[in-house]
């Protein structure tokens, strides 16, 4: 894999994958390639349970590689088509379809591209530095990586709107009050609080993670019916399960649930 660029592990059904590039790791086309190659290595791995989205230096990650597309400005369309399609074609979608909990930790600053990785995520645990910007209109672009897909959804279309069009920069407070990360804490817990998460998920009932992520993924194509149905069939398909069975027994009595992910 691309050491120099991601790294991806995996311990008792936790997976990490660490963007570790210089720069705030920006994002250029060896880039795209290394994170698609530990999202696809996490996809294939049938004994990964929860991953955890880290990044190694002081930024989670500023977007792209502005010093790239500057040395190759002639040719940007074609680079951009290459980066872009992989990049969501593949990277983005596979990790927000990912059948596990993904949980990020971020800080410093993160933009434009690098915010896809933010929205795959299932919880985001922000450093209280964090500051997030699109940043896409300061460079004459209309922008890529999710943001005006989940933004909307997020936030409201108008305060998307600001975030888009005039590449307002938001704060950790402002983040969390508008729903953009899940929770804010000091720059120095940050990777311990997410790691902590990330484990009590894989920990948990697998199944039923992937089964929530779907129905909650799927809703805005689904109407009020056609959503209870959903809910039904997963439900009932679920009942027979091993982790179904340890969580009634559990509960009824009165001990923690020991879930193997079956």
């Amino acid at each position: 894999m691309h050491e120099d660029r991601a790294i991806h592990r995996v311990t008792g059904g936790l997976a990490e994958i660490r963007p570790t590039r210089d720069r705030g790791n920006a994002i250029d086309p060896a880039m795209v390639e290394a994170i698609d190659a530990a999202v696809r290595a996490v996809e294939a791995d049938e004994t990964v349970r929860s991953v955890l989205l880290t990044a190694a230096g002081p930024a989670f990650c500023v977007g792209g590689d502005l010093g790239f597309f500057r040395s190759r400005v002639d040719d940007l369309p074609a680079q951009l088509d290459s980066m872009i399609d992989t990049w969501h074609g593949s990277t983005l979608r596979r990790l927000s379809a990912l059948p596990v909990p993904v949980v990020a930790a971020v800080r410093g600053g993160v933009g434009g591209v690098g915010l896809g990785l933010v929205w795959g995520a299932d919880v985001v645990v922000a450093a209280d530095d964090v500051k997030l910007a699109t940043g896409f209109t300061k460079l004459g672009m209309t922008g890529d990586g999710g943001s005006t897909w989940y933004l909307p959804r997020l936030v409201g279309m108008r305060r998307a709107q600001q975030l888009m069009l005039r590449s307002t920069p938001v704060g950790a407070e402002q983040a969390l009050k508008w729903g953009l990360v899940s929770r804010v804490v000091p720059g120095d817990e940050v990777d311990t609080v997410a790691r902590t998460i990330a484990e009590e998920f894989a920990d948990g009932p697998t199944w039923a993670y992937g089964g929530i992520k779907q129905l909650l993924r799927d809703g805005d194509d689904r109407t009020h019916a056609d959503g209870l149905l959903a809910e039904y069939r997963l439900m009932t398909a679920g009942a027979g399960r091993a982790d179904v069975r340890e969580g009634v027994i559990a509960f009824t009595e009165r001990r923690a649930s020991k879930f193997d992910g079956r």
